[in-house]
């Protein structure tokens, strides 16, 4: 029995926000059918079997932004704008090209002085997941996303195992981050780079990626000797918080659906720990997937 794009069921039970600058922790994913939180990540190779395993992982939502600054008044301010007496295009009152306007993105005082404005989006602290399936059972693989790139989705080819199917080829789609918006700010994706191909057996070809603008967040699914089911969540990132204390968190959650057969036993949601996303695959390889896992990094915005 070959399983495509399966209906997956979101219960988030709570939201909860992390520090400045990081990605908020997220209680309780379904990407299977099965619930999982709790600490997690673990160094390449290192992991878990077809029946175990913990899950961690990051959410929340918000919006970011701030206001004009400026002690004269901003762009739209009723002390000063762009013709008036409090500030002008050339004055110091605060202008339409100050360091706190509609337009400078950072809005606000911070100590005194206009506060910072974001410039990017940067990956860093990298760490890795446990891996779920058979690791001791073949030739280890990590494959990392170039150029800063985080994972959008995956695909590959079913292997045949007996009456069901295993996931016999995988890779990842990466895609490039960028921050847009002078505030309110958001984060969008464009695709980029692949992964090479891990697995050698294979010919029944699968895709899982995530909707526009949102990036994998954790995998579940089934394994035993192998991953015999695989499935992901997704969700947009977003910038939050007050001008001087923004920061990237999860968006509502998405479930594009998984691949695979009905062997294995299901293993708990995996995702990275609470500050981070999936920027690398960790695979073994036997002919076929043996084990998977993911490579992680905090997502930062740069100045």
């Amino acid at each position: 029995m070959t399983l495509h794009d399966l209906g997956l069921c979101a219960l988030i039970a709570s939201l909860v926000l992390s520090g400045c600058n990081a990605i908020s922790g997220i209680d309780d994913l379904t990407f299977q059918g099965v619930g999982g939180s709790g600490g997690g990540g673990a160094a390449p190779g290192a992991g878990g079997d077809g029946s175990g395993g913990d899950a961690s992982g990051g959410g929340g939502d918000a919006s970011g932004g701030g206001d004009a600054s400026g002690s004269g008044g901003d762009a739209s301010g009723s002390g000063g704008n762009a013709s008036g007496s409090g500030g002008n295009a050339s004055g110091s009152g605060g202008n339409a090209s100050g360091g706190g306007n509609a337009s400078g993105g950072g809005g606000g005082e911070c100590d005194g002085s206009p506060c910072p404005v974001p410039r990017g989006v940067e990956l860093v602290d990298q760490t890795f997941t446990v891996l779920r399936g058979s690791p001791g059972a073949g030739t280890p693989v990590m494959d990392v996303c170039p150029d800063g790139q985080v994972t959008l989705g995956y695909r590959g080819a079913l292997a045949p195992l007996a009456e069901s199917f295993v996931i016999g080829r995988i890779q990842a789609q990466c895609g490039y981050l960028e921050l847009t918006g002078a505030g309110p700010y958001a984060i969008t994706t464009t695709p980029g780079d692949v992964t090479p191909v891990r697995g050698d057996y294979g010919d029944e070809l699968w895709e899982i990626m995530c909707p526009e603008n949102e990036v994998v967040v954790g995998f579940g699914g089934r394994a035993g000797s192998f991953v015999d089911f695989f499935s992901i969540g997704c969700a947009p990132l977003l910038v939050t918080g007050e001008p001087g204390d923004l920061r990237v968190e999860f968006g509502p959650l998405s479930f594009p659906g998984g691949a695979g057969g009905d062997g294995g036993k299901p293993f708990p949601d995996t995702v990275c720990d609470g500050a981070q996303v999936p920027n690398a695959v960790q695979t073994v390889i036997a002919t076929v997937v043996s084990a998977f896992g993911m490579g992680c990094a905090t997502a930062s915005l740069t100045y």
